[in-house]
């Protein structure tokens, strides 16, 4: 029998996990949120649950008993639940040991690692590589010359091919900080193969990094959203005041880019930040019931700094939450592409073995009551990636290796329960009227956006 934790922790499901991303070093924190379980309604008086109970035991039984090698039954019922919770949703999974203690580290934010972020690659021959996607600043992996773009090839020795996941490959590169690992690095622009043994250490990269552009501008970049994320955020936009100087801050990009998500908390203290009232995300669960709704207070909110957010397929969950309650509000121009559209929370029930099932609870909505869930958040202004049909030409995409969410098999369809959710689309009659040119597209998006903004 498993134990249900006395608050189930509602975490917006990282890319890392959620898209088969391998992390690689980074620590996630984990807070509480208000998520509460939906009432379920009593079973007939009929109904006995071992019943089904017996049909698994005796299929365990008869495996046991008559197939031709010995078996490992643990092995057996971890398969069992894997195979229940995979006709369910693509997020709602079952960990076995060894792969919730790697959630568990997420969770609890620092490990031993060497400071990467990677994705699954594969050369034209086949070949399987991981591919660097975001180095730590001043980690391991930064200190021995790793770059964006880079490809690992082996892992203390061993290929790539040879580890069955990327789980089991994330189980070798961490380990105990101070000790270490082997990892054969190509830099596939040069043509340069280089073996590196890297000190594992201690990964806890701050949430935000900043900087400032000038003329009163600058980037607040979110890696993801652990703990202490809107913490972070506001301490940013204090450093680019002092760095603006007298000529104040005018502006600041939130970017958004690639976060796969974090914990739902933060994600409503960064826009509490910018937004002084109003709802901030509703969480509706069974039949489309409110379970909770966010809502944002006036105190401290930074009300003047004008505010644009870029998004793109790699923006997932807890991004899409921040991106949505801010364009719904009015509050800032949305730039880039359409986002991933995982608008689900999962909540852990740990198992007595230390296993774990990852168990999708509820759904996310914005302000304006638009499902997140294989929709995702449309940009105000179309960069990075051409809409499809301009002039015929090739979609460029940020990200060709990640199918968003409304393309993954098994993924939970939106259900608006009768309410009409409000579509929010990059084509209005200007746009249109703009035809084939890219660059006014472009514009009188911006154009429109700013208006929206001006009028609410």
């Amino acid at each position: 029998m498993g134990r249900l934790a006395p608050r189930p922790r509602a975490r917006l499901g990282s890319l890392a996990l959620a898209l088969a991303s391998l992390v690689a070093g980074i620590g996630i924190g984990v807070g509480t949120s208000s998520w509460a379980a939906p009432a379920v309604g009593q079973p007939p008086l009929a109904y006995s649950r071992y019943r089904k109970l017996d049909v698994l035991a005796r299929a365990l039984a008869i495996v046991e008993q008559f197939y031709v090698r010995p078996v490992d039954d643990t092995a057996l019922i971890h398969a069992a639940l894997s195979g229940m919770v995979s006709e369910l949703d693509p997020h709602t999974a079952f960990l076995p040991p060894r792969e919730a203690k790697l959630l568990r580290e997420d969770i609890e934010g620092a490990f031993g690692g060497i400071g990467m972020v990677v994705v699954l690659g594969r050369e034209d021959d086949g070949d399987r590589f991981l591919d660097v996607r975001d180095v730590i600043p001043d980690g391991p992996a930064d200190q021995a010359g790793v770059r964006v773009g880079h490809h690992v090839v082996r892992i203390a020795g061993r290929p790539i091919a040879d580890f069955a996941d990327l789980e089991e490959a994330i189980v070798l590169i961490r380990g105990k900080p101070g000790t270490t690992i082997k990892l054969t690095v190509e830099d596939p622009e040069r043509g340069i193969l280089r073996t590196l043994e890297l000190t594992r250490a201690i990964i806890d990269p701050p949430a935000v990094e900043l900087s400032y552009l000038g003329e009163g501008l600058g980037v607040l970049r979110l890696r993801d959203f652990p703990e202490h994320a809107a913490r972070e955020m506001r301490e940013g936009l204090q450093e680019l005041r002092q760095q603006a100087g007298e000529a104040g801050l005018r502006g600041v990009v939130i970017d958004l880019r690639d976060n796969g998500g974090g914990l739902l908390d933060e994600a409503v203290g960064i826009v509490d930040l910018f937004v002084d009232e109003g709802a901030i995300v509703r969480t509706r669960g069974r039949q489309g019931r409110v379970i909770d709704e966010a809502r944002a207070h006036r105190p401290g909110t930074e009300r003047s700094v004008p505010l644009c957010v870029l998004i793109n397929k790699g923006s997932a969950s807890a991004s899409e939450i921040v991106a949505g309650a801010l364009q719904d509000h009015g509050r800032a121009v949305i730039v880039g592409e359409r986002s991933y559209g995982k608008g689900s929370v999962q909540a852990p029930f740990e198992l007595d073995d230390g296993s774990l099932l990852k168990i999708t609870t509820a759904l996310y909505y914005t302000p304006d009551d638009r499902l997140i869930q294989a929709s995702g958040i449309t940009p105000d202004i179309f960069v990075g990636a051409m809409p499809e049909g301009v002039d015929g030409r090739a979609v460029l995409d940020s990200r060709p290796e990640l199918p968003p969410e409304r393309d993954n098999p098994g993924h939970l369809e939106p259900e608006d329960f009768g309410r009409e959710s409000p579509p929010r689309v990059d084509e209005s009659e200007a746009v249109r009227a703009a035809g084939e040119d890219l660059q006014l597209r472009t514009a009188v998006q911006h154009l429109r956006a700013l208006a929206r903004m001006a009028a609410e």
